[in-house]
């Protein structure tokens, strides 16, 4: 009887998070539109959000500056209403993985993804999903990360110069490819660095970008760099990243009933893939570790009086996202100890780049989790070093450009790590 209660309550509070997940995401959705038009006239919104989507959008496109805040935000919203609809559709689960891919394209529908370019990488990984004959609800991360390479689309349909009608068919069809092929390229690559690289989907979309590059190219196709940045409202992004965050932590507090001893044992993990806070510990303490990461975030750009933009606050959100799978406080300190090290001797804090890289350095986690500080502060240094020296590899159509850095960086470093420490366990068994 005993047992039987307990999985009735398991199954009741399940039940009850992933209703109260629904409606936290739909509330943050529709709050964001309500205010985008109070504070926007329509036409401009509307105006706003066409300059978003139709517009060559890879690296460095603020949506901010393109289209407006209000138009981003709408932009962002209805990214995860349809991210919301999907779950609800494909009666997925929200795990600590899918929890991370909202806020992830969240971060990024800031400067990149759309939802242009976002819908025809959903629609690969269905019809792969279809092919495989596997249920599409295990693939969510992927259709949802997968708009890591979405600018691809963009680029084709408006940057090439081709007609209307040819630009767009061909930028979507692209698009609905790069989804079908994301799903096996990302099971193979997390082998590449072992589980230690938390961006394993932005070091699937850099191969991705960097073989489409490469085709290009062979074709005489020349790809500018873009720098398009925003610096007229970072008071309002400043603030939307604080209430988000601010959320975060309530809402979860009100998930876990206020209770935070499960905390003291998440900080104790090492982070590496797949690590599921969600599953491990509740969903309370995954979006309460969020929003403590997310405020950490916001300390570390005011210390160092960081630009304030679309990137660097769609950064510092993603960066919060990645909480609920596998970062904490303890294992990301390392890694921004060694960027901000090697910003500090060879770059800029005012750089929105090596910003950018500070925030993101934060994925190699697992590595600090696994082999203490000194492991985490050279990859960090060893992250932002790599970091700019692969963006001309896919020319900027992989959004997630440090994740793709940091797979080398940990595909280079836990072996030579791993190496050391046999080395010494040798000799101190054989003394």
């Amino acid at each position: 009887m005993d047992a039987k209660k307990d999985d009735a309550l398991r199954t009741n509070q399940a039940a009850f998070e992933r209703n109260s997940k629904f409606i936290y995401f739909g509330l943050l959705s529709f709050s964001m539109i309500l205010y985008a038009f109070l504070t926007t006239k329509p036409a401009q919104l509307f105006q706003g959000l066409y300059r978003i989507y139709f517009n060559p959008c890879h690296l460095f496109s603020d949506f901010v500056a393109i289209g407006g805040f209000g138009a981003t935000l709408v932009n962002i919203a209805l990214i995860i209403l349809v991210e919301l609809l999907v779950i609800w559709r494909s009666k997925g689960s929200q795990t600590g993985t899918i929890i991370t891919s909202i806020f992830t394209t969240v971060g990024y529908a800031f400067f990149g993804t759309s939802l242009f370019n976002f819908l025809p990488i959903l629609l690969g990984v269905y019809l792969y999903s279809r092919l495989e004959k596997l249920p599409f609800n295990t693939l969510l991360l992927q259709a949802f990360m997968g708009s890591a390479i979405g600018p691809i689309s963009n680029y084709i349909a408006f940057g090439l110069g081709l007609g209307p009608a040819l630009g767009l068919g061909l930028g979507l069809l692209v698009g609905v490819v790069v989804g079908m092929i994301t799903s096996p390229l990302s099971t193979v690559f997390l082998r590449f660095h072992q589980g230690y690289n938390l961006y394993n989907l932005g070091f699937t979309a850099g191969v991705i970008g960097m073989i489409a590059v490469a085709i290009m190219r062979q074709f005489n196709i020349s790809i500018d760099a873009i720098s398009i940045l925003d610096s007229e409202h970072s008071l309002q992004l400043i603030l939307f990243a604080l209430i988000l965050f601010l959320s975060f932590i309530l809402f979860g507090l009100f998930l876990k009933g206020w209770d935070l001893n499960d905390y003291r044992r998440l900080l104790s993990s090492s982070g590496r893939l797949l690590t599921d806070y969600v599953q491990q510990y509740g969903s309370g303490i995954s979006f309460f570790n969020m929003g403590i990461l997310g405020l950490m975030g916001l300390g570390f750009l005011k210390l160092v009086n960081a630009p304030i933009n679309g990137p660097v606050i769609g950064a510092c959100i993603t960066a919060s996202a990645f909480a609920a799978i596998g970062k904490h406080p303890l294992n990301i300190l390392p890694l921004m100890i060694g960027t901000s090290l090697a910003t500090f001797l060879h770059g800029s804090f005012q750089s929105t780049e090596t910003i950018l890289a500070i925030l993101f350095g934060m994925n190699l986690a697992p590595i600090a989790g696994q082999f203490g500080w000194l492991a985490g502060i050279l990859a960090g240094y060893l992250h932002v070093a790599v970091v700019g020296h692969v963006l001309p590899l896919h020319a900027g159509f992989n959004l997630y450009n440090n994740g793709f850095a940091a797979g080398f960086v940990a595909a280079f470093l836990v072996p030579l790590i791993e190496s050391v420490q046999r080395i010494y366990e040798s000799r101190t068994t054989n003394e």
